[in-house]
């Protein structure tokens, strides 16, 4: 079933770019459009100091004192009387705002101040004609004039007005902000849609090659060459195709050699059987002991399969108590001495005579060392010897059993562990094919490793180690 847009992580990755790029751009653009205003209205402050000061200066030039200067370009702005009040007599120059009290005040960025500090002229904070001082007064600029301070000029806290030129100007600045954020919120939508398709390929083509998988189809080869997280998830999705595969055609393996060895004693116990029913037969001592060690094989096929199927389950259970090992390699091999001697091999333990003690389950180490004394007897020819190793090392117990035996080919040494596999394909008796697997099954259990040397007509070695157990 195909999901809505908005619910697909392409959209939601492809959003959470917008959402951050407008976050961002809307911080950055904020703050640009205000920064930019402030320091407009900074610089027009600056050039309203400078204007007034050269203004000063010359006014102190044509009329020697400040008596009577008003800054040009500032119309007054009165407190209950507006601007364009008419001049009162005697002050042609305009409003006297010099006069304490007087309700004129002029509204300009700047206040000037006498060698006395003393306002020269009123605005809304300072009337005219008072005195300032303190730390304020520390902050008035000197007007000089020929070397010599005239006046002071003091901010008065109001913004310069802007005119209708820098009003378009900041309009335009603040425009250009703002197609600028979109243009960019654009290219981020832009991006989040690649970077979301680039990121999320790797995903789809897993998610095609497990539909695949699903449907009982061998997917595609999947482009895991990349070397991020992807590339690794690509990577071990593969690795994880080939094992299911591989574990695939082990079951189908695995039941059709469980078919055939199932088949062949059954097949006796049935004729048998059959015969001996009509009469075709006679129920003689050898034909019934015939049908009981057939039955034998059967039943050992079960159970080893029933022991493999306990270990893949992780349910094998081994019991480990202090063991003299040394005695239990002797009790193991001393069932096959006869066994060897018929078929003309040498059986013998080399084993350290001071001893050897381990925490083990006896019954499980027994049942491998049974397993690969019977391997190597069956393919030592007479003459051969089969010999029995055993020594602690490192705090670790390892025994081998090595043989002179007919060895085994190189391609074939790599599945000597697989359940049901014999080099041999001609031979369809003489054991199960699960021995190797099950002595694999019982070390592992024993959290020990085990492993297989071997060279075609000069014998095998199978060693197997067991960590951390001796004492």
């Amino acid at each position: 079933m195909r999901r809505p847009f908005w619910q697909t992580l392409a959209w939601r990755l492809t959003l959470a770019f917008v959402l951050v790029a407008a976050a961002a751009l809307g911080t950055v653009g904020f703050i640009s459009a205000a920064s930019t205003r402030s320091e407009f209205s900074a610089l027009l402050g600056e050039q309203a100091r400078e204007d007034l000061a050269a203004q000063v200066q010359a006014y102190v030039q044509a009329h020697g004192s400040l008596n009577g200067f008003r800054p040009a370009g500032q119309g007054p702005a009165a407190q209950g009387q507006g601007q364009g009040q008419p001049p009162r007599p005697g002050n042609p120059g305009g409003p006297r705002t010099d006069v304490p009290g007087d309700g004129f005040r002029f509204r300009t960025p700047w206040t000037v101040l006498d060698t006395g500090y003393r306002a020269v002229f009123g605005t809304p904070d300072l009337p005219a004609g008072v005195q300032v001082t303190g730390q304020r007064a520390a902050g008035a600029t000197p007007v000089q004039v020929a070397g010599r301070t005239v006046a002071y000029l003091l901010p008065s806290g109001l913004r310069p007005r802007t005119d209708r030129r820098s009003e378009e100007f900041l309009a335009r600045t603040t425009r250009a902000i703002a197609w600028a954020m979109l243009g960019a919120a654009l290219l981020a939508a832009l991006l989040g849609v690649l970077i979301s398709r680039t990121l999320l390929r790797p995903l789809r083509e897993l998610l095609g090659g497990i539909h695949a998988l699903q449907r009982g189809e061998a997917p595609a080869a999947l482009a895991h060459t990349r070397s991020d997280e992807f590339g690794e998830v690509l990577g071990a999705f593969g690795e994880m195709h080939a094992d299911v595969l591989r574990n695939q055609q082990a079951r189908r393996r695995l039941t059709a050699d469980i078919a055939h060895d199932l088949n062949t004693p059954l097949s006796v116990i049935s004729g048998t059987l059959e015969g001996i029913l009509d009469g075709t037969f006679q129920s003689t001592p050898e034909r019934l002991r015939r049908l009981q060690r057939e039955t034998g094989n059967v039943a050992r096929l079960v159970g080893d399969l029933r022991f493999l199927a306990l270990a893949d389950a992780g349910e094998l259970q081994v019991s480990r108590e202090p063991t003299d090992v040394t005695a239990l390699i002797r009790e193991a091999v001393a069932p096959f001495q006869e066994l060897a001697a018929a078929g003309g091999v040498t059986l013998r333990a080399a084993l350290p005579e001071g001893g050897l003690h381990a925490e083990l389950d006896p019954g499980r180490i027994t049942r491998v060392l049974h397993n690969l004394l019977s391997n190597a007897l069956a393919h030592t020819p007479a003459g051969g010897e089969v010999q029995v190793e055993a020594a602690a090392e490192g705090g670790s117990l390892w025994v081998r059993v090595a043989d002179t035996g007919s060895g085994i080919a190189p391609e074939n040494l790599p599945h000597v562990f697989d359940r049901l596999y014999r080099a041999d394909t001609s031979r369809s008796s003489g054991g199960s094919g699960l021995g190797l697997s099950i002595c694999k099954s019982i070390v592992e259990a024993h959290r020990g490793t085990i492993a297989v040397m071997s060279e075609p007509g000069r014998g095998t070695a199978v060693t197997f180690t067991l960590p951390g157990l001796t004492f």
